[in-house]
């Protein structure tokens, strides 16, 4: 027997393995034991009135969500922010969560800077979230977005991609959602005050975000 053929035994054998444990895996993954109840974030919170609104019929055939909600809140000064919160009961092949860094460019919107921003919480703790500043054709806008699983808040995709094989080896949902929140700004707008108020409406809404999706326990 040359070397070769030993090599292509070899990597035949291999992809028989890896083939096989990847079907026992699916075959044998945990489901959620709940799906998200988006009814436990209210409309009208901390001075702010929301309203459920909905994206194009094509936006949901690309992101393949289970369930979504995309809410818009304002006041009666005048401020205002959207939230977008997408569950995906099982990440697969088909139906993984789609990074904004990659959808927003292709939805017409140039990304001006993105870093890692600290959200200071009501209980003490720390959201770590990407804030994003972003312009479109006609306006420029603040975002942060930040990713929910079994294991906690996740920041980054990376992130999210060895949660995710962490939780199949182990057998567990591999469940997550994508939450998502952004604010028009005008061009002249001061970056460190709109981020402060960003992070304002964040601290305002998370704990019913948390309570929302299936992941808390509560």
């Amino acid at each position: 027997m040359t070397g070769l053929t030993k090599k292509a035994l070899v990597a035949i054998a291999l992809l028989v393995i890896f083939g096989g444990f990847g079907t026992f895996l699916r075959s044998h993954q945990a489901r959620p034991d709940r799906p998200p109840d988006f009814g436990r974030i209210p409309f009208e919170i901390g001075g702010f009135i929301g309203g459920e609104q909905r994206f194009d019929d094509y936006a949901y055939d690309i992101l393949k969500a289970d369930t979504t909600t995309l809410r818009s809140y304002r006041t009666i000064e005048g401020s205002s922010f959207w939230l977008f919160v997408a569950y995906f009961s099982s990440q697969k092949y088909g139906a993984q969560i789609h990074s904004p860094k990659h959808c927003l460019p292709g939805g017409g919107y140039r990304i001006i800077s993105i870093e890692p921003y600290a959200i200071s919480l009501a209980d003490g703790k720390t959201l770590a979230v990407n804030r994003l500043l972003i312009a479109g054709p006609t306006r420029q806008e603040l975002m942060v977005y930040w990713y929910e699983t079994r294991s906690g808040v996740i920041s980054g995709e990376y992130g999210l991609k060895f949660d995710l094989m962490k939780n199949s080896v182990l057998l567990l949902p591999t469940d997550a959602a994508i939450c998502r929140v952004t604010m028009p700004l005008a061009l002249s707008a001061d970056l460190k005050a709109a981020s402060q108020r960003m992070t304002d409406f964040v601290r305002l809404l998370y704990p019913d975000i948390q309570k929302a999706l299936p992941f808390s326990g509560q």
